[in-house]
C-alpha cells in the first residue's frame, strides 16, 4: 500500500494552479483550416521562445480525453470546434528533449515547473475551422502546412501523421466539414480538396465522387452572386457523415 507521504508528493507533482492533473498524458491539437487555396496549421508560442501545437492536459477529474481536448481546442479558438478526432498516441521516449524542456523552463516563475519537466506522452486531435471565424490571440499565428517553422519536440511529425491520415479518409469522406460555411458550392469544396492532395481535380469526376458518399447532398438554392449561371450551393448531411466517420 503507498504511504501517504509518497502519495501527497505524487499529487503535488501534478498540481499546477490548483489542479491536479493526469501524469505524464498530453493532449496536442492539430488545428487546421483554408484560406487562399492554402492548407494552413494554427501554431502557439511556447513561453515566447519556440512554435508549438496547441495543447495541454487532461485533469485528473475529467471522464475522459475528448472532453479535455474539447476544452482546450475552445480556450485557443475562443469557440468550439465543429469537427474534430483523435488519430494517434506519440509515445517514443526520446519524442522529448527533457533537458532542452528544463532550459526553456530554467528562468521562468512558471508555477508546476516538475510537472512540465516530466516525460509525456501526447495524444494527438485533428480539428477543421473557418478561418475566417477565428480571432486568434497575440501569441497564436496560422501557417503554410507546406512552410512550417522549427517546431519544438515532434510535432512536425504529428503534423505530418495528421495530413497522412486525413488524405486517406478523403478517399472515403469528402473533408472540408468544419472548414466551410454551412452552405457552400461545389467549387468551393474541390479548392480544399486540390490543396490537401496539391493536384487538380477533374470537375465532374469530383462532384460524382462526392456526392455518391452521401455526406454531401444538393440544396434547392444557388449563391447569391452576379455571375450567370448561380453556383449551385450544397451542404453536408450531418447523419450520413457521422455515421461514416467512426469508421475510419
Amino acid at each position: 500500500m503507498e504511504k501517504e507521504g509518497s502519495l501527497l508528493n505524487r499529487v503535488n507533482l501534478n498540481m499546477v494552479n490548483g489542479e491536479v492533473y493526469h501524469p505524464g498524458f498530453s493532449l496536442d491539437c492539430v488545428i487546421i483550416g483554408y484560406h487562399k487555396n492554402k492548407i494552413l496549421i494554427l501554431l502557439k508560442k511556447f513561453l515566447n521562445k519556440v512554435w508549438n501545437l496547441p495543447g495541454g492536459f487532461m485533469l485528473a477529474e475529467e471522464k475522459n480525453a475528448d472532453e479535455a481536448v474539447k476544452k482546450i481546442l475552445r480556450s485557443s479558438i475562443g469557440s468550439d470546434v465543429a469537427f474534430y478526432k483523435q488519430f494517434y498516441l506519440f509515445s517514443d521516449i526520446d519524442r522529448e528533449d527533457i533537458d532542452l524542456k528544463k532550459e526553456h523552463m530554467r528562468n521562468t516563475d512558471h508555477e508546476g515547473k516538475e510537472f512540465y519537466q516530466q516525460r509525456f506522452l501526447t495524444l494527438g486531435y485533428y480539428a477543421f475551422v473557418r478561418y475566417e471565424d477565428i480571432e486568434l490571440p497575440s501569441n497564436y499565428k496560422w501557417f503554410d502546412w507546406e512552410e512550417l517553422p522549427p517546431l519544438y519536440s515532434d510535432h512536425k511529425s504529428i503534423i505530418e501523421r495528421a495530413i497522412k491520415l486525413i488524405r486517406v479518409i478523403d478517399e472515403y469522406i469528402p473533408i472540408g466539414y468544419g472548414m466551410l460555411p454551412k452552405k457552400f458550392t461545389m467549387t468551393e469544396l474541390r479548392n480544399i480538396h486540390e490543396a490537401l492532395h496539391g493536384t487538380i481535380l477533374d470537375r465532374r469526376n469530383f462532384q460524382r465522387k462526392v456526392l455518391s458518399t452521401g455526406a454531401v447532398v444538393k440544396l434547392d438554392e444557388c449563391k447569391n452572386v452576379k455571375t450567370y449561371p448561380k453556383p449551385i450551393l450544397f451542404q453536408y448531411n450531418l447523419d450520413k457523415f457521422n455515421k461514416l466517420v467512426p469508421f475510419l
